[in-house]
């Protein structure tokens, strides 16, 4: 696990991949990447990334002023490592221990979007340092994963906000449509025993 906790500002060394790559070969690693993660969740796999995970768990929705839905949503959590070395919030999540976990497949990313598999590890890697250290800086940042969601951080406070269409297709439960179009709506986490 390569670590993103920066002791020292980057210096123009620290990203030789990215400095030889296009714009548009960093998103097409970054867009595979996204489509790992999403196919993964879909098989109710948890994916580290390296500075958090994305998961599903399933987590009651309220729908108007009495009704509750249990519905199934992606989480991303920060490795608790960088929230604490950076001094972030976030929203707590509890990932359940059953979940199974995967690291991300620089192998397979690599095959899908034709690229050797060292320079999709090296891009990632690389991309998230410059994500840490665009943190470290205290700087404003989204991070965008293609057919997934945004994550943002925002005034040390993390947020990871899931498309709409990411959602419903991860929630088996078949109420999330309902949860969505709910006027009043807040997600409450918690198992369905």
């Amino acid at each position: 696990m390569r670590k993103y906790l920066l002791f020292k500002d980057l210096g123009p060394n620290d990203l030789p991949t990215l400095k030889q790559l296009t714009t548009n070969e960093i998103c097409k690693v970054w867009a595979g990447t996204s489509k790992y993660i999403r196919k993964q969740l879909v098989e109710k796999k948890a994916v580290d990334i390296g500075i958090g995970t994305f998961a599903l768990v399933l987590v009651h929705a309220k729908v108007g002023e009495d009704k509750v839905l249990p519905v199934e949503r992606p989480v991303f959590q920060l490795c608790r490592f960088m929230k604490k070395f950076y001094k972030l919030q976030c929203a707590k999540t509890k990932i359940p221990k059953e979940t199974p976990f995967c690291q991300l497949d620089f192998q397979q990313i690599g095959a899908d979007i034709h690229f050797r598999p060292e320079i999709v590890e090296q891009c990632i890697h690389e991309t998230l340092l410059f994500f840490a250290g665009a943190i470290q800086d205290k700087r404003e940042v989204e991070f965008s994963f293609r057919s997934v969601g945004i994550l943002a951080v925002r005034r040390s406070v993390v947020s990871m906000t899931f498309f709409d269409n990411c959602l419903l297709e991860l929630d088996t439960t078949g109420n999330m449509h309902t949860a969505l179009l709910g006027v009043s709506f807040s997600f409450l986490q918690g198992s369905s025993s």
